[in-house]
């Protein structure tokens, strides 16, 4: 059974680029362009790994964590977004986030 990861970012072809590249290595991805819509998504099926960009329209990448950790604490998360300053990766790490990857 395949391993599956959401994958939360607004910038449709960095998130097709991402998706495509996931599943080329063997996960089931699905992609949300939105923080509501990645909430919803996670409420509603079970992932093993969730890929949250920070800046995302409706609701943010760090009201997404919040949601995730106080759901499911035991679905891990990741931060990969543009947000590079320190206390952005701060307040990631904070929510409960196992790494925060700065995009270059």
């Amino acid at each position: 059974m395949k391993k599956r990861i959401l994958i939360a970012e607004d910038d449709a072809n960095f998130g097709m680029m991402l998706k495509a590249f996931l599943e080329m290595n063997g996960f089931a991805v699905t992609l949300c362009p939105d923080g509501e819509r990645a909430v919803q998504t996670f409420r509603q099926s079970d992932f093993d790994l969730c890929i949250l960009d920070v800046m995302m329209p409706n609701m943010d990448g760090f009201s997404v964590a919040e949601t995730i950790a106080g759901s499911r604490k035991d679905t891990p998360f990741v931060f990969l977004t543009a947000k590079g300053l320190k206390e952005d990766q701060i307040k990631g790490y904070q929510t409960g986030a196992s790494d925060y990857l700065v995009k270059p």
